[in-house]
């Protein structure tokens, strides 16, 4: 019988670059000022705005543009840099960093 291996239980870890790319988007701003004023009935108002859609049914590829690439770009900095080509997310996890990864 080979030896039995024991895992580790995964711990908590919070994902800076998606965090991040999703924070810089215009909407989430806007969403955040909303909440945090109290009116909910606003932030709902401003939801649609993340795919390019104002509240008047019309679209906007510029809204659209300024909701999603940020958000694209923290997803792919989450893939490349903290993956496969250049693993940063093991090398903090070795150096012992608690919960921050990319």
């Amino acid at each position: 019988m080979g030896k039995k291996r024991r895992r580790k239980k995964r711990a908590f870890t919070l994902p800076i670059a998606p965090i991040a790319g999703f924070m810089g988007a215009p909407a989430t701003r806007e969403i955040i000022k909303a909440i945090m004023a109290g009116n909910l009935e606003t932030a709902l108002y401003y939801l649609p705005n993340y795919v390019g859609v104002w509240n008047d049914g019309t679209f906007h590829a510029e809204t659209l543009a300024a909701n999603v690439v940020p958000m694209a770009i923290g997803a792919l900095v989450h893939k490349y840099v903290g993956g496969a080509p250049l693993n940063l997310n093991r090398t903090l996890a070795q150096a012992g960093v608690p919960v921050i990864r990319l």
